[in-house]
């Protein structure tokens, strides 16, 4: 009978065995976090006789700590805390209270050895110890030491990158912890899903400028071989997640290929559907002053009821340039225009294969197929 309280009703298992550890720490901790407030000498008296009966278990040390930093000794509850975690280096609520507490001593590497510790053996409490994260995160010593702390590599980096990602403040520590991993960390498979994610965290804060040069300055040796105003214009590469590389809209109106899928060049082949804009794009941010925009085009029965064309404009704004793509058949057709990208107001350009079509009326559907090599922008 007891057993099968110890957990639902911590109270009534100990009528039955006062001696339960078990029912000991749930009913310590449930009254701790209660509604109403708790009898602190009682709940002292049940540790105290927990750590009389089981001197070995640390969970009585950490919750007569716990009743002590209710009561306003926190120097006498950091003392069993620590007295807990001599008994068991990963018990719970002992390495939670140590960490927030030596983070605020300034003890910044005690704190993230703690955090380590708890999250290897209780990955679970991810939410207690996202805060102090944080915290660590808006210090400039402390960053640093996180900054180290997650280039080893513990099992919890994504979790924390993800989570900094979310915080504004956070986000230089995040740009600098990226920007200045080592080579044995970007060859690590997560590093550029967690690159992408930081780079898409500055964009969402509009720091654009920032997130292109932690692009540029962090690319793979196969990036940067692709890199110009127009990244990878010659589409050789596999579309990407990245915010700056080409990413292609759902399928169902297209069959996109590109890179070695393609043969080479960017191949569309439309479904006999309405393509909407955007069939394939891109994100990037080029310095003010005019440039020429070309592509080399092929196409096999084109029919684009709604035109066919590449795009430059502001993000979210003006059309700085078109190139328009004819229908019918035919190859190796350069196309150019010229465009100029004004000094304020356009913090941040897309490039993009695009249609007039507005809504999907049947009377628009596009068919054939249309092929694309060196798709470039030059500076005037």
């Amino acid at each position: 009978m007891s057993r099968n309280n110890e957990a639902t009703d911590p109270g009534f298992a100990l009528t039955f065995n006062p001696t339960s550890s078990e029912a000991t720490v749930n009913f310590v901790v449930g009254e701790l976090n209660g509604q109403k407030q708790p009898d602190l000498p009682l709940l002292t008296d049940l540790a105290g006789r927990m750590i009389s009966w089981s001197p070995a278990d640390a969970r009585g040390y950490s919750i007569l700590g716990a009743v002590e930093e209710r009561g306003g000794n926190k120097e006498g509850a950091q003392a069993l805390y620590q007295v807990a975690l001599e008994h068991s280096k990963s018990e719970l609520h002992a390495l939670l209270r140590t960490a927030q507490a030596r983070l605020q001593e300034a003890d910044t590497a005690g704190s993230l050895e703690n955090i380590d510790l708890l999250l290897r053996r209780w990955p679970s409490y991810w939410e207690q110890v996202e805060p102090i994260l944080l915290v660590a995160a808006s210090n400039q010593e402390a960053a640093v030491l996180l900054q180290n702390k997650l280039n080893e590599m513990p099992p919890w980096r994504g979790r924390a990158v993800a989570a900094l990602a979310r915080d504004p403040a956070a986000l230089g520590v995040l740009r600098n912890l990226i920007a200045s991993s080592p080579d044995d960390v970007r060859t690590k498979p997560t590093w550029i899903a967690e690159r992408d994610t930081v780079i898409a965290a500055l964009v969402g804060n509009k720091a654009f400028t920032e997130a292109y040069g932690l692009f540029l300055s962090t690319m793979t040796a196969q990036e940067a071989e692709a890199s110009a105003y127009v990244f990878d214009g010659a589409f050789k590469l596999p579309l990407s997640r990245t915010y700056f590389g080409w990413r292609a809209q759902k399928p169902g109106a297209t069959e996109v290929r590109l890179g070695e899928e393609a043969d080479e060049g960017l191949r569309v082949r439309f479904l006999d559907s309405p393509a909407r804009p955007g069939i394939v794009s891109q994100n990037t941010v080029l310095p003010f002053g005019r440039y020429s925009l070309s592509v080399q085009a092929s196409a096999t029965a084109l029919n684009a009821p709604k035109e066919l064309f590449w795009s430059i404009r502001c993000g979210g704004g003006a059309v700085l340039a078109t190139l328009d793509v004819p229908s019918g058949t035919f190859s190796s057709t350069q196309l150019q225009a010229e465009l100029e990208v004004p000094a304020t107001g356009c913090p941040m350009q897309v490039i993009s294969l695009d249609t007039e079509v507005r809504t999907e009326s049947w009377r628009d559907r596009y068919q054939g197929e249309v092929k694309f090599d060196n798709l470039a922008l030059t500076r005037l």
